[in-house]
């Protein structure tokens, strides 16, 4: 394969998870309003069950075709399979009046969504090279987050006029990304790509993994909080937003009476924060892709975890739909970090890089039912004011499991160095 060629297929599969990731998003963002506005007794809490059945199901299939993607000479295969699971499904939902739809529509969806990514990631972070993988992931994470981006801000106006109109777009989407997915040969060799590669050298592979779990383990456990936090605000939020706007409490900032523009269409409000919550993910990937900083240091991790329990604390009592979106955009950076890196850690070893990246995207999953779940149904029953405080008090616990495994593996690291000194 030609450098050339290789570029063109990188750009087409990074065209791919922007197609997917569009077509996801803009169902995601309209699927609560659909549930408040058009589903017979539609509310928060049959909001975070739909967005847990998603998610649930998402974290199983995952874990189930780890072993399957790696065996399989093409690993393309699966997410042609899943596209069509997700063609035949995701689209449907403004078109049925029955929960019980919504649950079954969720799930095979998320089943393709689970034959997709964890094979996306194991065709493009193929290379041994840090460099090379850190450049082919940064650009994969970048174009998928831009479709995250992108799509609430044409989502909520689209809904507002009508509330079929996005779904038909995300079929649209996925029939395009199917028809690209085709084009694409089975594996791509990072090795031959570029200029800048580097021979392989004799290291001890053992050594290398156990200093990368160090820090591939707490991170997986911030993946799962980062996702807990993002599917909360995507699956409980809509409805508070939409509580404000009706009743004239939303503002820009803190002026004494509402604008005119904040008195309806709640979906096209919630397009914003939506945004700038995909918008901190694309901040965080793109400046990653370009440094070290972040390589290799648990405190980067914590920081970030601290600004996104100041952010829920902040969005549980304001008003000001300015403020609302900043803090949206911590939480998407804490998001792009956390997930940035757990996906690097992920891929270190090729060995283990089918059964890791799906490991991670379970993960992503698992945080996902947690959030939507749990706060779907407190939400329901104490509003987002107490419920997100409580949101302060998981984080904490989740910091506290991440400093004992980060130590926990740090001591092992520390007896494996001693026992190899000792036999030499």
């Amino acid at each position: 394969m030609s450098k050339v060629t290789g570029k063109i297929y990188l750009f087409l599969m990074c065209l791919v998870g922007f197609l997917v990731d569009f077509a996801i998003m803009v169902g995601v963002v309209c699927l609560p309003f659909l549930i408040l506005e058009h589903l017979p007794g539609g509310n928060t809490s049959i909001s975070g069950n739909v967005f847990a059945v998603q998610m649930a199901t998402y974290t199983i299939a995952c874990l189930v075709v780890a072993g399957v993607v790696r065996r399989s000479k093409n690993v393309l295969i699966w997410p042609r399979i899943g596209l069509v699971f997700f063609i035949f499904s995701y689209p449907f939902f403004p078109f049925v009046k029955n929960v019980f739809a919504y649950y079954i529509f969720s799930a095979v969806s998320f089943i393709g969504m689970a034959f997709c990514w964890p094979a996306f990631y194991a065709w493009v972070g193929t290379s041994n090279n840090d460099r090379d993988r850190q450049f082919s992931l940064a650009l994969f994470n970048i174009s998928w987050s831009m479709g995250f981006t992108i799509s609430p801000l044409v989502a909520g106006p689209m809904y507002d006029f009508d509330y079929r109109l996005p779904y038909i777009i995300l079929l649209g989407t996925s029939l395009v990304s199917l028809f690209v997915l085709f084009i694409l040969p089975p594996r791509w060799n990072r090795e031959e790509e570029f200029d800048n590669q580097t021979k392989p050298i004799n290291i001890d592979t053992d050594k290398v993994d156990e200093l990368n779990g160090m820090y591939l383990y707490p991170f997986w456990i911030g993946v799962f909080l980062a996702n807990f936090l993002v599917v909360v605000l995507r699956a409980t939020y809509p409805e508070h937003l939409k509580n404000m706007v009706e009743n004239g409490l939303l503002r820009f900032l803190y002026e004494s009476s509402p604008s005119p523009m904040l008195l309806s269409n709640p979906a096209t409000k919630f397009s914003l924060p939506s945004a700038m919550l995909s918008l901190g993910t694309v901040g965080l990937f793109i400046s990653m892709a370009r440094t070290t900083f972040w390589k290799y240091r648990i405190s980067v991790l914590f920081i970030s975890q601290v600004l996104s329990s100041i952010a829920i604390l902040l969005i549980s009592v304001t008003r000001s739909l300015v403020l609302i979106s900043l803090c949206f955009a911590i939480i998407g950076a804490n998001h792009g970090l956390t997930f940035f890196a757990s996906t690097f850690y992920s891929t270190q070893n090729p060995e283990f890089s089918h059964r890791r990246a799906s490991i991670n995207e379970g993960l992503v999953g698992f945080g996902g039912v947690v959030g939507s779940y749990a706060l779907g149904n407190l939400v329901n029953s104490y509003g987002v004011s107490i419920s997100y405080k409580i949101i302060i008090g998981v984080v904490v616990l989740v910091m506290v499991a991440e400093y004992i495994t980060f130590n926990f593996m740090k001591k092992r690291e520390k007896v494996s160095y001693q026992h190899e000194h000792v036999r030499n």
